[in-house]
């Protein structure tokens, strides 16, 4: 959990200039330092309780610093970092590079992530739920589209309940049980075939999870 040191020291070996983490990092001031040392600037986005001493980051995103006048300090992870998404695009320059409105569709994450991280459905989080579910049931991402049709799931009329009790537990299962990249390539899968040779992995790996449970 969080940044991991020899994470950090591979990827600056390998030319990495920018690291931005997400759902983490608000205390790891120890790998931060790292990071500066080895000249990676890092872009922390987390929404956990911020310590006494922040790490020495190049930005902060996080809604509970003391300093933060953001109107609502109840974001999941994700939901943060949809707000540096939309942050870069009000501030750069991407004419031509994506359309307008075009960061609508990570709203089917956000919603999903919203509603699994159980934060409380109340003021923004509400509306990013609610439009989330709408971008989730028409969501061109082939793995999710799979993960549904592996679990009977109509996407078309899909409901936080399915989310909490079918999707989740399938994307957490990888990182409790396996390998979490197994769910993120399930996530930014753009072939089919391999989306649902990931679902199908994902749900027996949720099958071993709920036998270990009982156990």
């Amino acid at each position: 959990y969080g940044l991991n040191i020899l994470a950090i020291e591979r990827l600056a070996k390998e030319g990495t200039k920018l690291l931005i983490t997400v759902d983490c990092g608000i205390t790891d001031v120890m790998p931060v330092e790292v990071a500066n040392k080895l000249m990676v600037d890092v872009i922390i986005s987390d929404h956990h309780l911020t310590p006494d001493k922040l790490p020495p980051a190049y930005a902060i995103l996080n809604s509970k610093r003391d300093d933060c006048d953001y109107p609502f300090d109840m974001l999941c992870g994700a939901a943060v970092a949809f707000k540096l998404v939309q942050g870069l695009i009000t501030r750069g320059n991407f004419v031509g590079k994506i359309s307008p409105g075009w960061e609508k569709w990570l709203l089917d994450l956000v919603g999903l992530s919203t509603v699994a991280d159980m934060v409380p459905l109340t003021g923004e989080n509400r509306v990013l739920a609610h439009y989330g579910l709408k971008v989730l049931r028409k969501t061109p991402r082939p793995g999710l589209q799979k993960l549904f049709r592996v679990l009977n799931i109509n996407q078309a009329t899909i409901t936080e309940d399915d989310i909490g009790f079918m999707i989740a537990p399938r994307i957490n299962a990888a990182s409790r049980m396996s390998d979490p990249r197994i769910a993120f390539d399930l996530l930014t899968a753009e072939d089919a075939g391999n989306g649902e040779a990931l679902a199908k992995q994902l749900n027996k790996l949720n099958d071993v999870r709920k036998g270990t449970v009982a156990s």
